[in-house]
């Protein structure tokens, strides 16, 4: 354990956890995020149309690039309807240890990703679907610290982003009280994939490769 994570009171092999209420209509990172998902969400949605255009008629199908808009500007719409519904609250529980960071969503959220998944497929809503089945894919999971390569600090707002090799992966939302002990964990972690990925590219410690769907 780094001098760091002592000073803040991290003891050696210390796990924190912790359940967060994250503000959603009123957080620049949970818009952020948000946007990222309808946009993967109707690329999504066009490829899919286009390769069944290709294997139903042998040719690809470009739909109007009006549907964008209008899909985006109806996910928004569900958005702003589930913020509402969950008070503009998400709950999220996490934790922070020697081998890495974990995450789960709480039980109300996920009962509204199932909500929202069924409600699109009844309504024939490719893009409300697709959303919910987004959100459903990341109600739980987690990442070892040979997984994350940098962390960007947001201290105003008890934020830390954790980042791969190429985008952010998770967001930590701390609290006042465990702010500084999270990223002086999330420090002792960097350093500790970094090294991890260093013996790995010299041959010292090989790693099964991760399957191409685990991203």
């Amino acid at each position: 354990m780094s001098d760091e994570a002592r000073v803040a009171g991290v003891s050696e092999g210390e796990v924190i956890e912790w359940e967060v209420r994250v503000p959603l209509l009123t957080s620049r990172f949970m818009l952020w995020d948000f946007g990222k998902v309808i946009v993967i969400s109707i690329a999504i949605m066009y490829a899919l149309v286009a390769v069944m255009g290709w294997f139903v008629d042998g040719e690809f199908v470009l739909m109007p690039l009006v549907v964008f808009p209008i899909a985006a500007g109806a996910m928004a719409v569900l958005f702003a309807i589930a913020c509402l519904l969950l008070g503009n609250r998400f709950t999220m529980r996490l934790a922070v240890g020697p081998e890495g960071v974990v995450y789960s969503s709480g039980a109300a959220e996920r009962r509204w990703n199932r909500a929202a998944i069924i409600l699109g497929l009844l309504a024939g809503s490719a893009s409300a679907t697709g959303a919910g089945l987004l959100a459903s894919s990341r109600e739980e999971g987690g990442f070892p610290w040979s997984d994350i390569h940098r962390a960007n600090q947001h201290p105003a707002q008890r934020v830390i982003s954790l980042r791969d090799s190429w985008h952010v992966v998770l967001r930590l939302y701390c609290t006042p009280d465990n702010y500084d002990r999270v990223l002086a964990v999330v420090r002792a972690g960097l350093a500790r994939g970094a090294a991890e990925r260093s013996a790995e590219a010299e041959g010292e410690a090989p790693a099964p490769k991760r399957p191409w769907y685990a991203y």
